[in-house]
């Protein structure tokens, strides 16, 4: 996840920034596989947002509430229409599968339930896409890089909690 030519992280505030930063980008870098519908690109997204919502958790001193009750809904948001399309790619890919060891007639209603299934996919793949063009996606696209969880932000937030950055490394266990 660390990129070549990220910074070493001073502190947890830094360090929450960036592996935000990064897992967003992770993000951002399937949407245009996802909008063409993509299997694997709308797997990857789905597996980035969900490491995204862990940092979210893991850091959550680290962001003010309300941001991230907000970005909890956002990435969920996401994360439903993501998982609409995957679950129905991998039931495709479970029943493909599965007709080398059926019967023809087995064969014949597990084709029809595949074809109901991408048809079904199709539907959900249009969710998805809805969502990808929506204001909330928008919103969700320029979150991170901006200077709302800059480390300014993050530094002034634990200030004003009275959280000290070397009493979260002591409970993590993590050095700065």
């Amino acid at each position: 996840m660390k990129t070549p030519d990220a910074p070493v992280p001073k502190s947890v505030e830094q360090l929450a920034t960036q592996v935000f930063n990064e897992l967003h980008q992770t993000v951002i870098s399937h949407e245009s596989g996802s909008l063409d519908g993509n299997i694997e690109s709308i797997h990857d997204m789905r597996v980035a947002i969900r490491r995204l919502r862990v940092a979210l958790g893991n850091f959550a001193v680290c962001v003010p509430k309300k941001d991230r009750k907000r970005l909890r809904v956002e990435m969920k948001n996401l994360a439903d229409a993501l998982g609409g399309v995957r679950d129905l790619d991998v039931m495709i890919a479970a029943m493909k599968a599965s007709l080398f060891t059926r019967s023809d007639e087995e064969k014949s209603a597990i084709s029809d339930l595949i074809r109901r299934l991408r048809a079904k996919r199709g539907r959900r793949l249009q969710v998805l896409r809805n969502y990808l063009q929506r204001e909330e996606y928008a919103a969700f696209r320029r979150e991170f890089p901006s200077e709302r969880l800059g480390y300014e932000i993050l530094e002034q937030h634990l200030v004003h909690t009275n959280i000290q950055p070397e009493v979260i490394e002591e409970e993590h266990g993590q050095a700065a």
